[in-house]
């Protein structure tokens, strides 16, 4: 079986996509769709020659268009205007991205409503609501890369509180993408432990969930700051994401999908655990939470609903 994967959008998260996917072997064909042809048809050329180097695979690249989607298996988007780290709040690129996002999905849909959707471009919780609410695209194909990075910071912030490897932490967090992101500490656990536990076993200094919690979405800008962008880290939750599905796993993961029915929440995108596959996403878990953590997702998803009301209000291209 051959499968195909699209990347919209190629600036530096699509461009590193391109290259962090073609080391899984999932994807025999990759077509590129970008506003700017020549970026577009030279990151093809480039990334073409390295694949006669050892640890890469035979993959047809080509610089495509929307006409060519009609048999792809995935697509990621991460087009986006231009961000900066005095942005400090993706929901300022909400005006002018779904207008991107807009454009982008009347051109797949009047070629197909058959491939999953991840969504990447910020911000993300709004633009999956867009992607599929105003173009009643199959809602189990679609999702946003969600609180997956925020999770994957979280639980790399409180090993390195502890010093230990971050596989050794189950740690999640929930909400939006964003500066009101989640951490659900009531569900933290260090190889099966509560914190407590481990801290009074090991004898480590305990540890300030407000500090941590702070850091979780300054940590981006704090890349932006310094290195110009972030592209790294989002790739690699991307092709995670990618291999859940294609290789059918059934994996529990904080996924932005479209929640018609969640809580006392209702017709909103945020991210909750989720069973994603090759179907899709499926059985999303409205876990348990305590009262401080509730509140937060009520700040949260308040935020993301707002951001929600200025996308729809921006004239469907």
């Amino acid at each position: 079986m051959t499968n195909k994967v699209a990347l919209i959008g190629l600036g530096r998260v699509g461009s590193q996509i391109l290259t962090d996917i073609q080391y899984t072997g999932l994807f025999q064909e990759i077509i590129l769709i970008d506003t700017d042809i020549d970026q577009m048809e030279g990151e093809a050329l480039d990334h073409q020659h390295f694949q006669c180097l050892s640890g890469t695979h035979h993959t047809k690249i080509k610089a495509g268009n929307y006409d060519m989607l009609a048999d792809v298996d995935l697509i990621i988007i991460s087009a986006s205007i231009p961000s900066n780290a005095d942005m400090a709040d993706r929901t300022k690129l909400t005006a002018r991205n779904t207008e991107i996002i807009q454009d982008i999905m009347s051109q797949i849909t009047a070629v197909t409503t058959s491939p999953h959707i991840m969504m990447i471009s910020n911000p993300v919780d709004t633009m999956t609501y867009i992607a599929e609410t105003q173009y009643n695209y199959p809602h189990q194909k679609i999702m946003g890369t969600g609180t997956m990075l925020e999770s994957s910071r979280f639980r790399t912030l409180i090993a390195d509180h502890y010093g230990i490897d971050p596989k050794s932490v189950e740690a999640f967090v929930i909400g939006e993408h964003g500066k009101t992101t989640v951490p659900v500490w009531s569900r933290v656990r260090i190889a099966g432990m509560s914190l407590e536990e481990y801290e009074q076993l090991s004898g480590a200094t305990p540890i300030s969930k407000q500090a941590i919690r702070d850091q979780i979405d300054k940590v981006s800008f704090d890349v932006m700051r310094k290195k110009g962008w972030t592209n790294s880290a989002i790739s690699r939750v991307a092709i995670d994401l990618a291999e859940a599905i294609f290789y059918d796993e059934n994996r529990i993961l904080t996924v932005s999908t479209v929640h018609q029915n969640v809580y006392d929440y209702k017709n909103v995108a945020f991210s909750l655990p989720t069973r994603v596959n090759l179907e899709g996403h499926h059985e999303v878990f409205p876990i348990q939470l305590d009262e401080e953590e509730k509140a937060a997702l009520d700040q949260s998803v308040d935020y993301i609903q707002k951001a929600i009301e200025t996308a729809k209000s921006v004239e469907k291209q």
